[in-house]
């Protein structure tokens, strides 16, 4: 303990030596705190920043280089179109004078040139930082890389060479310095973390994903055109797929993953996509159908504890998909499931024939924004296979229709009430919150207490909501 006090009261005393590091004559304890704590804060920074900080003082000078997270990311180099001392003739505030005598057709050919001379500039700073950051930091040794390239902003077939850059790393950088001066990498890289926003992705690079991330949990792809076929893994735990365009993904397969996302995205007309994740606890499927024709197959998962499912557009019918065309099968994949959230339903969710299927471990279902206008058929399929249901929320869902024979006594219609029988529900203490948007409060009421026999009227919460569009 004396010996590392003694350590830093010497850092002190050195960090206001000239060095830059100090304000107002006072000591500069920032630089003065170990190299693992600065190591903590440069990781919530870009990368430019991070290597930015080389210019602090000479404390800071190669903090940088060991880094244990690299962000980078092509927003730092955007440039604004208009600097005011350019001699370019871009459009700086000192040339605003002498542009009356500019037509406008001129000018509109000048501003979309200078876009694309701003551009091609961003793309050649933004590429020589990538590629010399990347071999002085050896990400092999990172426990957590981030690359983003905007390709609105970028070339053309400038994002494809940022698939190179990564491709190329994996093949070359290894943990150990020696091997690294020797050429190919043999040995586990150290990555955890691994995020892609808008880079295309092939089989390649899945292969050396498998090959040389052994240690990799988390891995997100972001808006990426991807020719991968196969996800496999035996580390990773968190894998988040957002608005990807695959041309033919056929499985995920991991006995590791925790947490799955597909969030929007496409996928090939015809393939079936099969998710074999038997520790899966938390899922989030969020996709339109008709981008997902071929399906999505999900193998039992004993030990979910949440999910939520979104089939965007089913509720048309416009579109002949398998995804659409047999939700019950997903339903009955995800029948362990503690919470469930299910967005968007219509009333095929569960197809013309009555089944039944227990969600025993079943504490807490929302229905948000679903067609329940077919006699509730879609919830009393739940109710009744959910004896330990504690919390019900309907939320801006479609309900049956009520007719009035007296002005302000609103009773159920003929078919409703005929096919509502009562349920003697084993879940007693069920609280039911419905919020609602147009339909008539007590008439909602009403529908409840006709469901189940055993529900308290005191147990159901109204809440009536103006809008909920935004």
């Amino acid at each position: 303990m004396e010996l590392e006090e003694a350590a830093f009261r010497k850092r002190v005393r050195s960090s206001g030596d000239g060095g830059g590091g100090s304000s107002a004559g006072g000591p500069d304890r920032l630089s003065a705190l170990p190299d693992c704590l600065l190591h903590v804060i440069m990781s919530f920074m870009k990368a430019r920043q991070a290597v930015q900080t080389c210019v602090l003082s000479k404390r800071w000078r190669h903090l940088w280089l060991s880094v244990p997270c690299l962000d980078i990311d092509f927003d730092e180099f955007k440039k604004t179109p208009c600097a005011s001392g350019d001699n370019s003739g871009t459009g700086g505030d000192g040339n605003s004078g002498s542009d009356d005598d500019v037509s406008d057709s001129d000018s509109d050919r000048s501003g979309s040139d200078t876009d694309d001379v701003n551009k091609y500039k961003d793309w050649e700073g933004f590429e020589d930082f990538a590629v010399k950051v990347m071999l002085c930091c050896n990400i092999a040794q990172l426990d957590s890389f981030r690359l983003r390239v905007d390709v609105s902003r970028a070339p053309v077939f400038g994002y494809r060479q940022a698939a190179g850059w990564l491709r190329r790393a994996m093949k070359y950088c290894t943990p150990d310095p020696v091997s690294q001066r020797k050429g190919l990498s043999s040995s586990s890289w150290l990555l955890k973390r691994l995020h892609l926003c808008q880079i295309p992705l092939d089989n390649r690079f899945m292969k050396h994903v498998g090959s040389v991330c052994h240690s990799l949990e988390d891995l997100e792809l972001d808006n990426c055109t991807c020719e991968i076929q196969s996800i496999t893994s035996h580390s990773l735990k968190n894998l988040v797929l957002k608005s990807c365009r695959w041309r033919k993904l056929s499985d995920i397969t991991s006995p590791t993953l925790k947490t799955l996302v597909i969030d929007c995205g496409s996928n090939g007309d015809t393939c079936l996509l099969v998710i074999l994740a038997p520790a899966l606890s938390n899922l989030h499927l969020a996709v339109f159908i008709d981008e997902f024709r071929g399906g999505i197959s999900l193998n039992k998962v004993p030990s979910l504890a949440k999910a939520l499912i979104n089939l965007r557009g089913h509720k048309f019918d416009m579109f002949r998909s398998e995804l659409g065309g047999d939700q019950f099968k997903l339903l009955c994949s995800i029948s362990n499931v503690a919470s469930l959230e299910l967005s968007d339903v219509g009333t095929t969710v569960l197809g013309e024939e009555s089944r039944f299927q227990e969600f025993k471990n079943l504490r807490n279902l929302l229905l948000d924004d679903c067609d329940l206008s077919d006699d509730l058929r879609t919830l009393v399929f739940f109710l009744q296979s959910s004896p330990n249901l504690e919390k019900l929320t309907l939320r801006h869902c479609q309900f049956p229709a009520y007719s009035k024979e007296k002005i302000g006594t609103p009773i159920l219609n003929k078919t409703s009430s005929s096919e509502l029988g009562g349920l003697d529900l084993l879940c007693e203490n069920l609280k039911v919150e419905i919020i609602y948007q147009y339909d008539y409060g007590p008439h909602l009421i009403q529908l409840m207490l006709r469901v189940s026999v055993n529900l308290s009227k005191n147990n159901i919460k109204l809440t009536k909501v103006e809008s909920h569009w935004c």
